[in-house]
This record gives structure tokens, sequence and C-alpha cells, in this order.
């Protein structure tokens, strides 16, 4: 076995050797704490099957995670056998640029790519509960972090920092967003905070600068003083008369209440053209700076020179130079839902594949989708690209 590696009950403890291109041998368990600190040298690293754990240190206040400090790291091949991630694993691994975490990973510790200042996108896998403590923070060039539906609490500190990330969408079973979660965050523009949350930590998204509009459920019971300090841009979306109205209209915070839409969707339904199917419909479309855009379905004896309620909204807001929303409230007086047809989805989808959609029925009942679900695999501007 190269003498490069001390491994010690399965468990590699410590690499010796020059650098560059390193595949970590067969029989490793895991790989341990500190066991590639500060190899400046190493430029990629291959971690074969059998490796269920990255080991970090829980109370270190130093990175000393296995990875910590190996600034020339641009590459690394983690094996499906991964379980854990620990705490400091790649922390400071500036030249990373991607990693691919493992299905099976089911933790990823404290500030495990903390000042990953490569990193550009990242994929959480199904099984990972917690975003926990500085998981990314200082990752200023993280532009997107796509999370699971297991995840249902983002700790202290989760993306603070991460200046370049544009938009979260977090899962609908977050509860708990701690204090300084997206602090500094200088371009978030939005964010959408699930309905099952119920907390909404101090200085949660302070100076976020850029940030247009937060959708805030009717359930959460505490929000920090200051989570949106220094945001002058923002706007609140939530329902009438909830703890985040209350929040927001008491510090002067523009708000557009889930009413406000759904009677500006209903009064748009009255003036729908519909001599044909005498179907009306009425659509009002949310933008990120919380402006609002209302469309009818409009017929024509000629049908394809007709247009849906929803379109109509979409076009009319791209004409006054609006082009991400956030969400749109569509009603009918059908019994069943109206839900977007194939070609408005697309529409849409052009602009803001992760906004939200309401579907009002005759008895104001209502079902909630994300675009991206009712449209999976949709053709945008990126399929355009060319190498």
């Amino acid at each position: 076995m190269d003498n490069t590696f001390t491994i010690e009950d399965g468990v590699l403890v410590k690499y010796g050797g020059p650098g560059g291109n390193v595949a970590v041998p067969e029989g490793v368990r895991a790989i341990g704490q500190g066991a590639f600190l500060n190899c400046t040298a190493l430029r990629s690293v291959t971690i074969p099957q059998g490796v269920e754990e990255i080991r970090g240190d829980f109370f270190s206040e130093q990175p000393s995670g296995a990875f910590s400090g190996c600034t020339g790291l641009s590459s690394v091949q983690l094996p499906d056998s991964l379980r854990e991630i620990g705490c400091w694993a790649f922390s400071g691994c500036t030249g990373l640029k991607n990693v691919e975490i493992p299905r099976k990973v089911e933790r990823i510790g404290n500030r495990a790519f903390q000042d990953c200042t490569g990193l550009k996108s990242m994929v959480i896998p199904e099984g990972v509960r917690e975003m926990d403590y500085g998981v990314f923070m200082g990752c200023t060039g993280l532009k997107s972090v796509e999370l699971p539906r297991s995840v249902s609490v983002i700790r202290e500190y989760a993306f603070a920092d991460c200046a370049a990330m544009e938009r979260i969408v977090l899962p609908s079973g977050v509860r708990t967003i701690d204090f300084c979660a997206f602090r500094n965050c200088a371009s978030l523009k939005s964010a959408a905070i699930p309905a099952a949350t119920t907390e909404l930590g101090e200085y949660a998204f302070e100076n976020c600068g850029e940030l247009l509009s937060v959708s805030i459920g009717e359930n959460v019971e505490k929000i920090g003083e200051n989570a949106f300090s220094n945001c002058p841009k923002l706007t609140v979306r939530t329902r009438k008369d909830c703890p985040a109205e209350r929040y927001a209209r008491e510090r002067e915070i523009p708000v557009v209440t889930y009413e406000q839409l759904k009677d500006a969707a209903g009064a748009m339904m009255e003036r729908a053209y519909v001599p044909y199917s005498r179907f009306p419909v009425g659509a009002a479309l949310e933008c990120e700076d919380g402006a609002v855009f209302t469309g009818c379905n409009v017929e024509n004896a000629v049908y394809p020179a007709g247009i849906c309620a929803e379109r109509n909204a979409v076009f009319h807001a791209v004409s006054q130079g609006k082009t991400r929303f956030s969400r749109i409230v569509i009603a009918s007086q059908g019994k069943d839902f109206c839900v977007p047809c194939g070609i408005c989805r697309q529409a849409m989808a052009e602009f803001s594949p992760d906004m939200e959609v309401v579907c009002l029925n005759s008895a104001g009942d209502e079902e909630r989708f994300f675009l991206r679900d009712l449209l999976p695999h949709g053709f945008g501007p990126k399929n355009l690209e060319k190498d």
C-alpha cells in the first residue's frame, strides 16, 4: 500500500503525499478529520466505494475538516456509499466549482462547505433533514441551491454571505429558519417561506439589499424584530389578518395579500369575452417586486386567435418591463380547478419556472402548485445555449 496514506482500522487518518490527483485506497471506510488538512497541492481526489463518512469535529472553532484549506482542489468524486459529510469537511476549498452529493447522504455537518467561493450550484439529496450551521456560509459564488422535500430546518448562518444567490425555493416542510440564515445575501431577490414554517429568526434576511419579495405563510407565529432589517426594496406577500401582515404593516413594509389577488382575479373573470365557450377565467399575476397585472380570456370566432387569461396577464406584465413573477391566482366558474393549459405553462416558465400557481373553483376553494411541478422537464432559455 502507498506509504503516503496512514490508515488505522479502516480510517484514513493522514495523507502525506505530494498532492496532485489522488485516489484513496480501496478498503477505507472513513476519511478522518484533518486527513488532507491544508493540502494546497491537492488537485483532485477520488474516494472509493465503501467509504461512508467524511469525518469532522462538531466542537472545533477552526477549519479542521478532512479537506479543509485544500485551496487547489477542483474536483472530488464521492462514492454512492457515502452517508455523512462531516463538519468543516470542505471548508476553504476555494477551487471547488461543483460537487455531486450522493443520494444516500443523510447529513451535511456544520460549515461543511464554508468559504467554498468557487461553488456555483448545489443539489442536496433527499434524506438530508437540516441545513446545518454555516453549511454554505461565505460561498460567494453560489447562485442556486436545490433543496429536497426532506429538509425541515435551516440553521443559523446556513447561507449567510452567499452574495451571488438570487433566489431560494424552500421545501414545503421547512418549519424553522434560524437567525442570520440568509444574512448578507446581497443579490437575493425573492424567497418563499412555506406554510409549514412557524418561526423566522432574528436577522434571517438582514442586509439583503436587493430583496424584492418574500412570501410568508399564515402559520408563522414568530418573526424576529430585525429579520428584514436593511431590506429597503422589500414587499411582503401573505394573507390578510395574519401575523406576517401585522408585522409588515407595523414596520411600514409594503404588503400584497392573497385576498387582494383573489379579488383581482375574480374581477377580471367578470370582464372575460367568452361568447363561444361561456367559460370565463380571470388571472392576477404578482411580480417579484409586488406589482400586480391582470388578464382575462378573450375568445375569437377564429378560435386560435383567442388568448387565455394567464398569458394575457403575463404579456401585459412583460409589456411593462416585468419579467420575474412570484405567483398567479386563477379564478373560474367551474366546479373543478382551472389549471393553466400547456401553452400557458410554457409561457410562464419562460420567465419564472419556480413561481406559485393558485387555482380557484366556483366555490372559492383553492389548489396550489409550483409551476416546475406542472411543467416538469420544460423547455426554456437554457435549452438554447450552445457549448
